[in-house]
């Protein structure tokens, strides 16, 4: 009966702390979306505004023909559709952040509505009352012992699990930066070639077409960064020591991607800073990456001397 008693408990506890932690990440992820969509509507104003001030360029007026008779108006009219070009970059970065969330969100709600979550603190009130009649009838020095190492057993259980789900979070983030740096080795080369050898169209079309693929892959590993940084959170959450990851460092990068792209002097500046950037990124996530491997050798030795300590006392 005991050894029911503290299987049932097991069972239910897990249980109890996956949908917490379902409900921890639904209520980050709502958090998100509600951010990203204020950022993408403020972008979007931007856009539009930038847009506008092309479109007034265009049309005729006094002083745009001054400008134009002084030799300022093509100089205004490039800086203005460099503005838009720029701004719509980063409308579309957030409109793909808010695509993600989005669906996020869907697949969390829809987690939080599975069968054994519905009825699981009933389930759990139940139990208590059985365990607590159980113990007035049986309850022994042991006993408390092996209830302890019961519940030592499920909270270890739960970091070794979290930190398993971190760490194939982080091997994700860690291709798809590879990728991403990559590609921007490639427009690197192609962009020193156009920049100062004087590459020529076809070699400029080159490097703007790998620019543009680099713009998909960052923002992919953007997104795995942002799946990374709530694994890491959960495993913050569950472990038995400190363990904090420093997430300002590594988790947001795109705004350097993004800024001053069509700027007479930072194309080649841009793909560079990018580059240095996403090493900077890729290095702190292999540190972390280094940390969970020594947190899951520690959890699995505990799980070990638990199994044990557990087994000693059964045979005394």
């Amino acid at each position: 009966m005991r050894a029911d008693i503290h299987e049932r408990q097991m069972e239910l506890t897990m249980l109890r702390n996956e949908r917490n932690r379902v409900k921890r990440r639904l209520d980050g992820a709502e958090s998100q979306y509600k951010e990203a969509v204020q950022l993408r509507d403020r972008l979007h104003r931007q856009l539009s505004k930038e847009q506008q001030d092309v479109v007034k360029l265009g049309k005729f007026s006094f002083a745009n023909k001054i400008k134009e008779w002084t030799g300022k108006w093509d100089e205004q009219m490039e800086k203005e559709i460099n503005e838009v070009a720029e701004a719509e970059l980063k409308y579309n970065e957030a409109e793909k952040t808010v695509t993600d969330l989005a669906a996020e969100v869907g697949r969390l709600r829809t987690g939080m509505n599975r069968e054994e979550f519905i009825y699981i603190e009933e389930d759990w009130a139940d139990f208590l009352k059985e365990k607590e009649a159980w113990i007035r009838q049986n309850d022994t020095a042991a006993n408390g012992t092996l209830q302890k190492i019961a519940d030592d057993r499920v909270r270890v259980r739960s970091l070794v699990r979290e930190i398993d789900e971190a760490y194939e979070a982080g091997d994700k983030a860690k291709r798809t930066l590879d990728a991403a740096l990559d590609k921007l080795g490639n427009a690197e080369g192609l962009s020193m070639w156009d920049t100062f050898l004087g590459g020529g169209l076809i070699v400029s079309a080159m490097k703007y077409s790998e620019m543009n693929s680099s713009d998909d892959l960052v923002h992919r590993a953007q997104r795995a960064l942002r799946h990374y940084e709530t694994e890491l959170m959960d495993v913050q959450n569950a472990a038995t020591e400190s363990f904090n990851v420093n997430h300002n460092d590594f988790f947001t990068f795109t705004d350097i991607f993004f800024d001053n792209i069509f700027s007479d002097w930072a194309v080649h500046s841009r793909i560079t800073d990018a580059k240095s950037k996403l090493n900077t990124v890729l290095h702190d996530v292999r540190r972390v990456q280094d940390q969970l491997r020594r947190k899951r050798d520690e959890a699995m030795e505990e799980l070990s001397r638990l199994d044990q300590q557990e087994k000693d006392i059964i045979v005394s």
